[in-house]
């Protein structure tokens, strides 16, 4: 008798099998219908459809990277940023006006700009309805707890066929 041939998917297990990429995909855990992850750039996020930060649930959580009152105090100022910057409002020109006013960086609106809009904004990933906190947890409870209904992110989404 030939062990090399039964009925249990022998010729599977010699690798004699040419698997389709639909079959490799699934193997793989991909879906075939991914398309892939688009990213967005800074966009606003409405804050309601942002989950919850974990690790960051009262005022006693922050001091991490962030006191609470350097995050209020950001975020209070956060809506005369989003405006400025939807009229084209620029970091340097932020600066400009920081200096003229005789504001270093820390209390000035290039802060605030910086925190929201420069190398480090929050980040976040959408798969369907769902968003995914990666990176700002403690500006999005700041926001989240001052109202605020949109909060600038980095977005990324993850696209299917339909």
């Amino acid at each position: 008798m030939d062990t090399n041939t039964n009925d249990h998917g022998s010729a599977f297990f010699r690798g004699e099998v040419n698997l389709n990429k639909k079959a490799i995909n699934s193997i793989q855990g991909n879906d075939e219908s991914d398309i892939g992850w688009i990213d967005h750039g800074i966009v606003e996020v409405p804050t309601k459809v942002l989950p919850l930060p974990d690790g960051v649930q009262t005022l006693e959580d922050f001091n991490h990277h962030i006191s609470w009152e350097d995050a209020k105090s950001a975020t209070l100022q956060l809506p005369e940023i989003q405006k400025a910057v939807i009229s084209g409002k620029s970091g340097e020109e932020f600066s400009a006006e920081d200096q003229k006013n005789n504001l270093d960086w820390s209390q000035g609106k290039r802060r605030t700009f910086d925190l929201f809009y420069g190398m480090d904004p929050i980040e976040v990933d959408k798969i369907g309805d769902q968003y995914t906190i990666v990176s700002g947890r403690h500006r999005i409870f700041a926001a989240k707890e001052l109202g605020l209904e949109t909060i600038p992110c980095r977005l990324r989404e993850k696209l299917f066929r339909e």
